[in-house]
């Protein structure tokens, strides 16, 4: 009997993985690279841009070189007074480096014109800075479901175009004892990527970078680089590192009721909001503790509204 719905794996060719960047970011790949607000996330990805527009060898690999087009898309810096004048000052081919210069904000709904952008330039790296910007409205960074099916539409439009896909994520302030799960949003980011690496801050000198592989499913994870960073955002690869990595700062409960009554102040600036929705925003921001949302609540004066749909919160 003929198959047509199946297809038994000897009948596939093997291939290889390749590699940007091995064993830290592979090409065809989802990788994330995740760190706390100022230790350097994106200062590292335009580094890695840099060098790969120039044909230059990635730092502590046997990786040959590679030199091809980048894709740099970012929510937070603009290119002509940010983006540029730090990667010329890093010596990059900026003649190389492109954005999606049309609306571009939601990856499940645009991911046809990702793989197109890819394809337009040939890119061997495309960055997305930071993942939360581009995840779309009707989409919640915490919920499973949401994030793989994301992360999913990243992979295949990375394995299709055979380019390393690299997101930018932010880490959360929760207490929690491993650094992958420390990332904004559900775990199924970071379960989804294929690397992710964490950007932090020497425990022995505070400018003295790292970029640790928390997580690595196709290779031996890599050994933990150190880097620093100079004036004009200049990079020094520094070789490997083999000491301590500074751990970050957890907020005390009064810190988080304050960050939680900022996110509450912003959702309700321009009407109620089911309280589902503010919930989210804080678990998102970290704040894992509903009792502390609730607090926050109560010391602004919220009150809860009860809807057709459900509960929701107003000034």
């Amino acid at each position: 009997m003929e198959r047509t719905l199946t297809r038994r794996f000897n009948t596939y060719p093997r291939t290889e993985v390749k590699w940007l960047w091995k064993p830290y970011i592979p090409l065809g790949k989802v990788c994330v690279i995740q760190g706390d607000p100022g230790d350097g996330k994106t200062t590292l990805a335009l580094a890695l841009s840099a060098l790969l527009s120039r044909g230059q060898p990635l730092p502590e690999t046997d990786c040959e070189p590679i030199s091809g087009e980048i894709l740099y898309q970012s929510a937070e810096d603009q290119v002509s007074d940010t983006l540029e004048p730090r990667l010329a000052a890093m010596g990059a081919d900026c003649s190389k480096i492109s954005n999606i210069s049309v609306p571009f904000n939601d990856i499940e709904k645009d991911c046809e014109l990702l793989e197109n952008a890819i394809r337009e330039v040939g890119a061997v790296l495309f960055v997305l800075d930071p993942l939360q910007a581009f995840i779309g409205k009707g989409n919640d960074m915490t919920r499973a479901a949401d994030m793989r099916r994301l992360m999913s539409g990243l992979a295949i439009a990375a394995a299709k175009t055979e380019c390393a896909v690299v997101a930018i994520g932010h880490m959360n302030k929760a207490e929690r004892s491993k650094t992958l799960y420390r990332g904004l949003g559900s775990i199924d980011i970071a379960a989804s990527a294929r690397s992710v690496l964490h950007v932090g801050r020497s425990a022995e000198d505070r400018e003295i970078r790292v970029m640790t592989h928390i997580k690595s499913s196709l290779a031996k994870e890599g050994s933990p680089l150190a880097f620093a960073i100079g004036d004009n955002s200049m990079v020094e690869f520094l070789g490997h590192y083999d000491g301590e990595v500074r751990a970050s700062e957890v907020p005390s409960d009064d810190t988080k009721r304050e960050t939680a009554k900022d996110i509450i102040l912003k959702m309700l600036a321009d009407g109620s909001k089911p309280c589902t929705e503010i919930y989210a925003a804080c678990k998102a921001a970290g704040i894992l503790s509903e009792r502390t949302v609730d607090e926050a609540k109560k010391e602004l004066g919220v009150k809860s509204v009860r809807k057709a749909h459900g509960w929701e919160w107003e000034l």
